[in-house]
C-alpha cells in the first residue's frame, strides 16, 4: 500500500487508538480522535490490519482539542490529551464496556457513572523516569511511544509538584557526577502529606554515601536516596508516611510505604477507591475476609477496622514486612499477613479457617488467572475484584462466572487521566453457574 493514506478515524480503541480503514483492512493510528480526517504513513502491514502514524490532520474532528504539554504525542506516558476530559472519559466508558461485551450479552449487570478524578493533572506521586546520553549530556524522561528513545522533560504537568521539583533538583546535580555515574533511571516517589519524597537512582559508576548524603541535605524536600549500580547504596531514610481515608470518627489509617513497594499513585482517586470497597464490602465486624495482592496494606488495613479477621497476601515480602508495621502502627490485631504467591496464599489460609465471607483483590496487569479456582475453594459469598486492565478483567470475571460467580455491579474509576487506562470495581456474587467464554 502507497504512502500516504487519507484515513477517517471512527472511534477510539483500546490503548488509546484511533481505528480507521484503508485499503480493506483496519488501521490503527495513535493520537487521533474520533472524527479526524488525516493523512497517515503506513508503518507496519499485519495479516488483519495496518499501523499507522499521523502525517497531517486534514480535517481536525470537533472533539480534538490542543494538549497542555509540548511532548505530547513524542512521550508514551500520555495518550489522549488532545481530548477535553468528558471526552476521554466517554471514550474509557466505550472500551470497557466494549472488553465486557460477551460477558453483558450473557448476563445484565449495572455499570457505573466512571468515578472522575479531583485532579486531572499534578496527581502523580510517582514518576518512573529513564536516563540516557544525547549530544554528550545526560538527558531525563520517559520512553516515546513504541520506543527506548528517551524523550527529556524537566517537568510534567501530570506529576505532583513535589515530584517535579525533585527531577528538577535532579538536573542541577547530574553534571557534577560527569565521570563518576552514567545514570540509567530515576524513580521518585513523594508524600503529600509528609511534603517530602525520596528518590531512587540506577546506573553504571561508583556512588559514595557522601554524594546521596549531600543530595538529600541540599534539598528542600528530599528525604532519603538510593543508588543501585554495581553494589546498593543508600542515605537517609527511603520510607514515606501516608494517610488512608476512614470514617468520620476515626482517626485516618497510616500506613509506611518503602520506595521500591507497590503504592498508588494516584492518592485522590486512591481515596475514592478505599471508600468504594469500604461501601460494598458491606461489613458487620464479623467476617471473615481475604486481600489477595494486599501490597502494605492499602486496602487490608481499612477493612480491617470493621472485620473480625483479615488475612493479607502478597509476594513481595518488603511489602509483607511493612503491611504487619503499619497494623501494628494502627493498633490493628486482627489482621495475618503472607509473603506468598495468591495460590500458596489461600492454601495456607485454607489449613487455618473453612469461611471466608469476602475476597478482595487488586492484582497486576496480567490479572489474577491462577488464583481464581483456588478462590472459589474458599467459597466467599463475596468477591470484589479490582482491575486497572479491562481486557483481563472480562477474561477473568469470564472464569468467575464458570466458577458460580455472578457479576452483579461495576464501578469504573479514573486513577490515570490522559492515559488511556481505566481503574474499575467488580462485586461477584456466588450464585448459579453460568458460562459467557
Amino acid at each position: 500500500m502507497k504512502n500516504p493514506v487519507t484515513i477517517e478515524i471512527e472511534k477510539i480503541v483500546y490503548g488509546g487508538l484511533g481505528l480507521g480503514r484503508a485499503g480493506g483492512k483496519v488501521v490503527f493510528i495513535p493520537f487521533t480522535a474520533p472524527g479526524d480526517r488525516i493523512s497517515a504513513a503506513i508503518l507496519k502491514e499485519k495479516k488483519n490490519y495496518l499501523e499507522a502514524e499521523i502525517q497531517t490532520v486534514e480535517k481536525p474532528s470537533p472533539k480534538r482539542i490542543s494538549p497542555f504539554c509540548p511532548v505530547f504525542g513524542l512521550c508514551g506516558g500520555c495518550h489522549l490529551q488532545h481530548l477535553s476530559y468528558d471526552d476521554q472519559i466517554s471514550v474509557k466508558e466505550e472500551q470497557l464496556r466494549s472488553s465486557l461485551h460477551r460477558l453483558l450479552a450473557k448476563r445484565h449487570f449495572e455499570i457505573l457513572p466512571t468515578l472522575q478524578a479531583p485532579h486531572d493533572r499534578g496527581y502523580r506521586i510517582r514518576a518512573q523516569l529513564k536516563a540516557s546520553l544525547a549530544g554528550g549530556r545526560t538527558i531525563v524522561g520517559f520512553h516515546g511511544i513504541k520506543s527506548h528513545r528517551v524523550v527529556e522533560i524537566d517537568r510534567c504537568p501530570l506529576l505532583h509538584p513535589l515530584a517535579n521539583k525533585i527531577l528538577q533538583e535532579l538536573y542541577s546535580r547530574i553534571e557534577r557526577w560527569k565521570g563518576k555515574i552514567q545514570l540509567r533511571n530515576a524513580d521518585i516517589l513523594v508524600s503529600p502529606e509528609e511534603e517530602k519524597g525520596v528518590i531512587r537512582l540506577a546506573g553504571e559508576g561508583t556512588c559514595g554515601s557522601e554524594i546521596l548524603q549531600e543530595m538529600v541535605q541540599e534539598s528542600s524536600c528530599l528525604k532519603g536516596a538510593q543508588f543501585q549500580g554495581k553494589n546498593r547504596t543508600t542515605w537517609g531514610d527511603t520510607n514515606l508516611q501516608f494517610r488512608l481515608p476512614s470514617e468520620r470518627s476515626r482517626e485516618p489509617v497510616k500506613v509506611q510505604i518503602a520506595a521500591d513497594s507497590f503504592f498508588q499513585v494516584n492518592p485522590f482517586q486512591n481515596a475514592n477507591l478505599i471508600r468504594k470497597i469500604e461501601e460494598w464490602a458491606g461489613l458487620t465486624g464479623r467476617e471473615n475476609v481475604l486481600d489477595l495482592f494486599c501490597g502494605a496494606g492499602n486496602l487490608t488495613l481499612p477493612l480491617a477496622r470493621k472485620a473480625a479477621k483479615v488475612w493479607g497476601v502478597d509476594v513481595d515480602p518488603t511489602a509483607i514486612s511493612a503491611a504487619e508495621e503499619n497494623a501494628r502502627q494502627n493498633f490493628l490485631k486482627n489482621c495475618s499477613f503472607r509473603a506468598a504467591t495468591a495460590h500458596a496464599g489461600i492454601s495456607r489460609i485454607l489449613k487455618e479457617t473453612n469461611q471466608v465471607d469476602l475476597v478482595v483483590l487488586d492484582p497486576p496487569r496480567a490479572g489474577a488467572a491462577e488464583a481464581l479456582e483456588p478462590i472459589a475453594r474458599l467459597r466467599p459469598s463475596k468477591i470484589l475484584y479490582v482491575s486497572c486492565e479491562p481486557p483481563t478483567l472480562a477474561r477473568d470475571l469470564a472464569r468467575l462466572g464458570g466458577l458460580g460467580y455472578q457479576v452483579t455491579r461495576l464501578q469504573p474509576l479514573d486513577m490515570f487521566p490522559h492515559t488511556y487506562h481505566l481503574e474499575a470495581i467488580a462485586e461477584c456474587y456466588r450464585g448459579h453457574i453460568f458460562n459467557c467464554q
